[in-house]
């Protein structure tokens, strides 16, 4: 096995879809509910979306598995030992599945000049006071909440970054730059309406910046190193970078989410009170037997839709076995685990 840190840089604005996509008439279902005429991408890659980069990476690093001129696997058994038999999917259970030579992947993270930043926890301009609880009716069930002084519902500071190294802050809107794109499509009949009109936000990262995240893969990934990729929506591009990391990261009664996580209900019966916010999840699956990839093939399927708690959400508990109890059942989605979710810290 061998750990790598992989970094993508923008090459130019980039777009990361989310489930949603441009209002299109005579679409199927999806589309009418599914679609608006402002469409933003997600600041951050899904983890899916460099799990399928990554498998995409080692299928035309291999010629004998894959032909680059008719862009499709020409060896079924040999694509399936080194990049698995399908993409990823939610398993019943939530166990581990092979995806090849790739074992894991880790969270996607931000990192410039050899230093990774993070988004400060959800609770890091309150300070919950559990000694004065108040209690509430929610679902007709009473519950109770510390009494969070500093809170203003009015009053949002916005999201910050934090420097690991230097624990200095930064605003997100200093790393992630707008780039806006307002135009107008025109119908079957080539005559532009009301309904045509659209408007899309994508981002650039600001200068110096790149996502990065560890990859443990038994491939050599160096002769990777300075690929061009695509990744995301409207074929934004990356440059990656490939270094080869030795020994592992440290990690250290609340734990943070350093990835966006899934948690069922049963998984938060032991948190005292939490801090999140929830981020939409839809993905394509596929095989090795996948001919065509365009989604309207009708050979690529649509995930459901999940939602995840977002990175950066804190949970509380009463006890340090609590939280440690509650990192368990993080982890035991292993299949999301797997890929650089579900992943998160105890302080």
């Amino acid at each position: 096995m061998s750990k790598y840190l992989i970094t993508l840089k923008p090459l130019g604005k980039y777009f990361f879809g989310s489930d949603m996509t441009f209002s299109v008439a005579g679409k199927d279902e999806y589309y009418e509910e599914y679609s608006s005429y402002i469409i933003e991408s997600m600041k951050f890659p899904q983890q899916t979306s460099l799990l399928g980069m990554l498998r995409y990476l080692l299928l035309t690093k291999s010629p004998n598995v894959f032909s680059r001129e008719k862009n499709r696997i020409i060896d079924r058994d040999a694509a399936k030992d080194l990049i698995g038999e399908s993409s990823f999917s939610v398993r019943p259970g939530h166990h581990r599945v092979s995806f090849g030579k790739i074992n894991s992947l880790g969270h996607c993270k931000l990192v410039k000049d050899g230093e990774f930043y993070e988004p400060v926890p959800k609770d890091y301009y309150f300070k919950p006071d559990f000694s004065k609880k108040g209690v509430f009716t929610y679902n007709g069930k009473l519950i109770k909440v510390p009494e969070i002084p500093q809170y203003n519902p009015k009053d949002f500071s916005g999201v910050k970054y934090m420097n690991l190294t230097t624990w200095a802050l930064m605003p997100e809107n200093k790393i992630f730059i707008e780039d806006t794109r307002v135009g107008i499509t025109k119908n079957h009949n080539g005559k532009s309406g009301e309904e045509g009109f659209f408007k899309q936000i994508s981002y650039r990262l600001a200068d110096g910046f790149s996502f990065a995240f560890e990859a443990d893969v038994d491939f050599d990934l160096t002769s990777c190193n300075s690929e061009i990729v695509s990744l995301g929506a409207d074929g934004s591009r990356f440059c990656l970078c490939v270094e080869e990391k030795k020994g592992e990261i440290q990690e250290a009664k609340k734990v943070v989410l350093l990835s966006n996580s899934l948690l069922d209900r049963n998984d938060l019966l032991n948190v005292r009170f939490q801090i999140t916010s929830a981020v939409p999840l839809r993905f394509l699956e596929t095989t090795v037997d996948t001919a065509k990839y365009n989604i309207l093939s009708g050979e690529v399927k649509r995930s459901s839709k999940y939602y995840l708690y977002e990175k950066g959400s804190v949970f509380y508990f009463d006890s340090e076995s609590a939280a440690d109890v509650f990192l368990k059942k993080l982890e035991s989605k292993e299949e999301f685990r797997q890929i650089g979710y579900n992943i998160g810290v105890k302080f």
